[in-house]
């Protein structure tokens, strides 16, 4: 009844995958030397919290596990508590958004996020428990071989129905590719190897069914609005189409990841460097999907993403990675005698095909890469054998050799451990860094503009590897406080000097050719506006420097347009917005910029014209659907603005004024009936409105 025999005594039993973890984080490191940005590479950055730093640590935690765990109940002790979590993590993405305690934490959202904060990287973050959850089913009985174990199995199994219930509620479209694809994997192999023939038929009938069930929801998805309508959870699993946006800006994600990798096939431009990547073969068709589209630093395919960071060599490594661990679960499945221990292994093999699949369509995270980390190890583990490895076992190699390879591992032990006082130092320091300017966000989005100079300050004096994407943030609270109207002189000259600084260092160091051009040009626009004019021309000139390394990015000429409207010089900015929406008349967002413009500039007919056909990005605005309210009410055009009250009625229903402000419209147009239902509708939000409505309807 026992499974796969101990290994005893460290990492006697290293393996080609053991191997294979290790060379990719070497090949990485490489990467990162030939790379655009080395400094990128390394330390990474505090929104990802990724780059080559953050690979040694889980890496460092693979082989931890592979040393110092040497029996299966380790491993199991770990599984169950890997899946204990998992199933808290569950409870609290479902109940968190209505406790006061998580509030700001875990958002409202139809689809579940638990306290990862993003559906797509929880979905990812559960794909390893669910799996292993299920295997544990089975492995229980073999680990305790009381009652007790058997009787726990079943609330396992239970608690698995649950993680996957939340998995599809997470409705993460890649997760779910992944795990019918996992599903199907471990269904092909159990009939290939399973060696229970009655098993084997019931399974081949279950699995036709779910096939053919999964395809005729994926067709009438297409077919009919059925599943939209009635259960829109399941209708978004099965909308899986490279036509819609999310498809189409993957696609093309894919597609600038796929150049960068031929622009350096060997070593490619470095982990974490795809935003240079990005800018440099920028789609201008991104825009089509609104500006939160235009700004990409990752292609969304983790295989891609390792192609274009770590060339030919990194990918062919990580490929292997792969392979040599679906190999040995195959070698393990067929030496495995228990029929329990192997409907185990081959349910994990479902989650390493899972896994795989689904980061085809996301990116590796801090909270699935450890589980990753673990499932890799738990195969390299299960695996071994107490005896040497053939690798280590040639015939002809000297026994010195032998010696040190076998000490290898132990080596590498002392010399993590001699090196962790340095590597919990970086970590603190990245910790403290990354709190300031949480501080800083939290109060620019307050609008506390007292509370973010204080923590600005202190957090461009902490000095962290990744100091350039502070004053990437804090350029954005400045955005974000101008927006509020509350940015001026004084706040840009306790700030800006600093800033400016950062980034000129950064350019001089040719790192992100157009992303710290484009930030410093909009800091210079700032003080243009609130310091001294003459700063327009450096952001201008800073401008044209960061076109040269972009030139289809549209975020060029509209911040040149607005640079000429604050100096009044309103026919060069109509100039330039024209141009761009000469070149791409299909989006909605130059049109409106153009209309604002012309507006501004007293033509007003043709800006009204603009700002119709921008209507689609300027109306998710309250302010812009105002001020369209007004320029219409100033052309006594009536009946276009009856539907944009309707649409700020139905985003604030209990808005009193925005009902009195309708009826004074169907006042206007002679339409009585209109005019006394949104007038009755305004007083019973606002009875004090009462008395004005009477006087009106009087009139």
């Amino acid at each position: 009844g026992e499974f796969s025999p101990p290994l005893k005594g460290g990492l006697r039993g290293f393996n080609l995958l053991d191997w294979l973890v290790l060379i990719f984080v070497a090949a990485q490191i490489l990467a990162a030397i030939f790379g655009v940005n080395f400094n990128r590479s390394f330390w990474g950055d505090q929104q990802r919290a990724q780059g080559v730093f953050t690979l040694i640590h889980f890496t460092a935690f693979y082989f931890l596990l592979r040393y110092f765990f040497r029996e299966k109940k380790d491993w199991f002790k770990l599984s169950i508590w890997i899946f204990i979590i998992a199933v808290i993590s569950s409870i609290v993405a479902w109940v968190g958004p209505y406790l006061v305690f998580f509030e700001g934490i875990i958002s409202k959202n139809s689809q579940l996020n638990g306290m990862i904060g993003n559906p797509i990287f929880f979905a990812s973050y559960l794909i390893i428990p669910l799996f292993l959850g299920f295997a544990l089913f089975f492995l229980l009985p073999l680990l305790y071989k009381e009652r007790a174990g058997v009787r726990w199995r079943w609330l396992i199994l239970i608690a698995g129905a649950f993680l996957f219930i939340t998995f599809l509620f997470a409705q993460s479209r890649g997760a779910f590719i992944g795990l019918l694809a996992g599903a199907f994997v471990s269904w092909l192999v159990f009939l290939f190897l399973g060696k229970n023939g009655k098993a084997k038929k019931i399974f081949l009938a279950a699995g036709i069914a779910v096939v053919f069930l999964t395809a005729g929801f994926y067709v009438s998805n297409f077919k009919s609005d059925y599943l939209k309508n009635n259960i829109p959870r399941v209708s978004r699993l099965f909308n899986i189409s490279f036509g819609d946006a999310t498809g189409s800006t993957r696609l093309m994600a894919w597609e600038i990841a796929l150049r960068a990798w031929r622009d350096k096939p060997v070593f490619g431009w470095g982990p974490e460097n795809y935003q240079d990547a990005f800018d440099k073969y920028y789609n201008p068709n991104f825009l089509k999907y609104s500006f939160a589209e235009t700004v990409w630093d990752k292609p969304h395919s983790y295989p891609l993403e390792v192609l274009s960071a770590g060339g030919a060599v990194g990918f062919l490594i990580y490929l292997a990675i792969i392979i040599s661990a679906f190999v040995y679960l195959i070698k393990i499945i067929k030496n495995e005698e228990n029929e329990n221990a192997r409907f185990a292994f081959i349910i994990l093999i479902g989650a390493l095909t899972a896994y795989a699949a689904q980061s085809s369509f996301s990116f590796e995270t801090s909270n699935s890469l450890q589980l990753w980390m673990f499932l890799l190890a738990f195969i390299s583990f299960s695996f071994s054998r107490p005896r040497p490895s053939p690798l280590l076992g040639k015939e002809g190699i000297k026994v010195r050799y032998i010696f040190l390879i076998k000490r290898a591992g132990e080596i590498a032990i002392i010399l993590l451990l001699l090196s962790s006082p340095y590597w919990l130092y970086k970590n603190y320091t990245f910790y403290k860094a990354s709190v300031l300017m949480g501080d800083a966000r939290d109060a620019a989005e307050i609008g506390s503009v007292y509370l973010w100079q204080k923590a600005s300050a202190a957090t461009l004096d902490y000095e962290v590897p990744f100091l350039w994407e502070q004053a990437v943030f804090l350029t954005k609270d400045l955005a974000d406080i101008d927006k509020a109207g509350k940015l001026d002189k004084k706040t840009l000259d306790l700030a800006a000097p600093k800033l400016i600084e950062i980034f000129k260092s950064e350019i001089t160091k040719d790192r992100g050719p157009y992303l710290f051009r484009f930030w410093l040009s909009q800091l210079y626009s700032f003080m243009g506006e609130y310091v001294d004019g003459k700063y327009y021309d450096e952001s201008n000139k800073t401008l044209e420097e960061a076109r040269q390394f972009s030139p289809e990015r549209q975020h060029i000429p509209l911040l040149l347009a607005k640079n000429y409207l604050l100096r009044k010089k309103t026919e060069e900015g109509i100039k330039v917005l024209t141009e761009l929406v000469n070149k791409d008349p299909q989006f909605a967002e130059p049109h409106w910029f153009l209309g604002l413009a012309l507006a501004q500039a007293g033509r007003e007919e043709e800006g009204i014209k603009e700002l119709e056909q921008g209507e689609s990005f300027g109306l998710n605005f309250k302010g812009n659907v105002l001020y369209l309210i007004d320029l219409y009410a100033k052309r006594k055009e009536y009946a276009k603005i009856t539907p944009l009250y309707e649409s700020l009625v139905k985003q604030e229903p209990n808005n009193a004024s925005y009902y009195a402000s309708l009826a004074a419209t169907y006042a206007a147009m002679g339409d009585k009936n209109n005019l006394i239902i949104n007038l009755n509708k305004a007083v019973e939000l606002n009875p004090a409105l009462a008395e004005e409505a009477e006087n009106f309807l009087e009139q």
